[in-house]
């Protein structure tokens, strides 16, 4: 009866997913799906990679690939290499559910909507651009991006201790962005710049 429950046990361990839950196995995605998600988001999300992330997190648990915690995780791992951060993030997450072919797939899926967009909108940006309705566009899509980055920094946050000076620097942070939406990039870039300089400075 031992070895019987021990069998048992050693085969339900085997269909355990990637996302860690516990649930039955799914088959790994193909890279075609791969692709077609990951191209979705980048051709049609505003905002850069800290507004992409979110949405690949979310995308990536709703089909069942990857759970949130460890999507994040491997975000947190994907800074420590160079290029852009949304393309690291995603090869390395299809990497970890599909292997070398997720990404490939996950590498042209990032890459190739923008680059498309480039070509294809550029001639229409430089007449159309400083329209009344072309900037209203503009203007609100970023909008939206301080949503998706404050969303993005409360889940990364939930793993980690936080004092009263980091909480007030992530306060004033995100209040910077949402009083200047238009300028989210910059203000998130000089924002963190800004907050190591002054720890640096803080302990000398």
């Amino acid at each position: 009866m031992s070895q019987l429950s021990t069998q048992k046990t050693e085969q339900h361990d085997t269909q355990v997913n990637a996302s860690g839950t516990g649930q039955p196995a799914l088959p790994a995605p193909s890279p075609s799906e791969i692709f077609l998600t990951l191209a979705k988001i980048s051709g049609l999300v505003i905002g850069g990679a800290y507004a992409i992330i979110p949405a690949m997190a979310a995308a990536f648990q709703k089909k069942g690939w990857m759970d949130e915690r460890k999507f994040y995780g491997i975000f947190a791992r994907a800074q420590m290499f160079p290029g852009p951060l949304a393309l690291s993030t995603s090869i390395l997450a299809s990497f970890a559910i599909a292997g070398l072919r997720g990404a490939v797939a996950a590498f042209f899926g990032v890459l190739l909507p923008p680059f498309l967009a480039l070509i294809l909108v550029g001639g229409v940006i430089g007449t159309w651009g400083r329209t009344r309705i072309f900037q209203d566009f503009l203007w609100g899509a970023g909008a939206v991006v301080p949503g998706l980055v404050g969303s993005m920094v409360w889940k990364v946050s939930r793993q980690r201790a936080f004092t009263l000076r980091s909480v007030l620097e992530l306060a004033v942070l995100t209040f910077a962005l949402i009083m200047l939406p238009g300028a989210a990039l910059p203000v998130l870039l000089g924002g963190v710049m800004l907050i190591y300089v002054e720890r640096i400075l803080w302990k000398s």
